[in-house]
């Protein structure tokens, strides 16, 4: 414990900015997508009293306080098992609490969006003796909501692209529906965050644009959205295109596919799938 910390009530650590912070074997902190825009006191307070922080990405900001971070991402290889990589990245993260705590798993956005290592910790570390606390961060949904203006309480959908179109999701074409990441179609995690993950490629979304044929019209416009992250805050990118074009290249890898509802007037126009 540093000098700036102080006891707090049983299981809590008193931190600078009069916080009071859950202790925790690890941590789970998101940093947000406008870098330091997004830096919460909490998150800030939490990576300062690691021992180590794991980043995926790291990102590097002294000036904050904050530790250097040590990049995950190095253990990716052209030709090695997705699974063993990200199997790694959580034995490295839970051994490195068992040994020195706290450690911190630290990522862009939320640690809870995406995130899959992050699901799997929370799954994993009780059985190792180990306790987690999650610190909340902005999320790309978050931009995406203020982007394209929507309220998502009143109908929205989210799928990840593959599972959507494997499982043959039929989506409530009443509600907005999001497919995040929708270009990387193809790299499947599979639907159960605490199994193993398995990643396959494609070079195609062609079958992402046939599986949503079933459900709007050729015509019905459809959104690629890309949120501001990092330091350079240009604002959003927004590509607008009928669905039936949806498989062009060019489309930034990490954008989110935003399909709007039906109208009424596609309904009279689109006689529905066979």
């Amino acid at each position: 414990m540093t000098a700036s910390e102080a006891p707090g009530r049983a299981g809590e650590v008193t931190v600078p900015w009069n916080l009071v912070v859950p202790e925790a074997d690890v941590y789970l902190v998101g940093y947000g997508m406008r870098l330091p825009n997004d830096f919460t006191l909490e998150a800030l307070a939490v990576l300062k009293r690691c021992t180590r922080v794991f980043g995926i990405p790291p990102i590097h900001a002294p000036d904050f306080g904050l530790p250097a971070m040590e990049n995950l991402f190095l253990r990716y290889a052209p030709d090695k098992d997705r699974q063993r990589t990200y199997q790694e990245w959580l034995d490295t993260v839970l051994d490195a609490a068992a040994q020195q705590p706290p450690v911190a798993l630290a990522t862009y956005g939320s640690a809870m969006v995406g995130a899959l290592v992050s699901h799997r910790v929370l799954a994993e570390a009780p059985g190792r003796g180990l306790t987690v606390h999650v610190t909340g961060g902005t999320s790309s949904l978050d931009g995406i909501w203020a982007d394209l203006n929507i309220e998502p309480f009143y109908g929205l959908e989210i799928w990840e692209a593959t599972l959507f179109v494997r499982q043959k999701i039929e989506p409530n074409t009443r509600a907005n529906l999001m497919l995040p990441q929708a270009p990387l179609f193809g790299v499947h995690h599979g639907p159960d965050l605490t199994a193993g993950i398995t990643m396959e490629t494609s070079s195609t979304i062609a079958a992402l644009r046939d599986h949503l044929l079933r459900f709007y019209p050729p015509s019905h416009p459809v959104r690629y959205v890309q949120t501001t992250s990092g330091t350079q805050l240009a604002g959003p990118s927004i590509e607008t295109l009928p669905l039936a074009e949806l498989d062009h290249p060019g489309s930034h890898t990490m954008s989110t596919l935003f399909v709007p509802r039906r109208t009424v007037h596609d309904d009279l126009d689109f006689p529905g799938r066979a």
